[in-house]
């Protein structure tokens, strides 16, 4: 993702067009055989759709969101380091059938 993002925002090359998108990857030593194959077969958009349904099911308003705990617990947009290592030393550390400070 931060050579994409690279080639788009600071190469100015047109990530939109598969054939830059895969000379992209190539170079990045990614499987373009695997992704080719992902992509005509439509399994990369199934799991683009499959994430977009989820986020909306879960709730996700904003980005960064961080859901613990089956979905009961969120953690949105820009929250310190602290504060999530908190929440999942909580999570990590909560004896079984005890109350959750999270």
């Amino acid at each position: 993702m931060q050579k994409m993002r690279r080639a788009f925002f600071v190469e100015a090359r047109d990530i939109s067009n598969r054939m830059e998108l895969l000379a992209i990857a190539e170079q990045s030593g990614l499987p373009i055989d695997v992704i080719r194959t992902s992509v005509d077969s439509g399994k990369a958009h199934a799991s683009i759709c499959s994430n977009m349904y989820k986020s909306v099911e879960l709730g996700v308003k904003s980005s960064p969101t961080l859901i613990f705990n089956e979905g009961r617990q969120k953690l949105s947009g820009n929250v310190g380091y602290r504060i999530i290592e908190a929440n999942i030393r909580e999570l990590l550390e909560n004896p079984a059938g005890q109350q959750s400070w999270c």
